[in-house]
């Protein structure tokens, strides 16, 4: 399962609890987003990876993020190790979201 924040506060506050985390960058416009959802839901609410803590984003309600302020596109996936981010790929590409939470676990 997944986490939605309401506000930056939230976000930042939720981010800075979770020692491993995956962030999905997204927006509602956005065709590729859309197509990726199903994946990125299907891959948090997986129980071989529940020691990952997993966000949505929507950048354009956190727009005033910073990860969202220097974001080139959307999709964006951004995996953190305790705090640090530690690899980030944009676009709707099921394998390299799925290579991306095997090297967090």
């Amino acid at each position: 399962m997944y986490k939605e924040p309401k506000n930056e506060s939230e976000y930042e506050a939720e981010l800075k609890n979770a020692p491993v985390a995956v962030v999905y960058l997204t927006a509602t416009w956005c065709g590729p987003c859309r197509a990726i959802a199903p994946v990125f839901t299907n891959i948090s609410n997986a129980p071989e990876n529940s020691k990952i803590t997993f966000f949505k984003v929507d950048v354009d309600a956190l727009k005033k993020l910073p990860v969202c302020e220097s974001l080139q596109g959307v999709p964006t996936f951004i995996a953190y190790r305790n705090g640090e981010e530690q690899e980030r790929f944009s676009g709707a590409n099921k394998v390299a979201l799925e290579n991306m939470v095997k090297k967090l676990l």
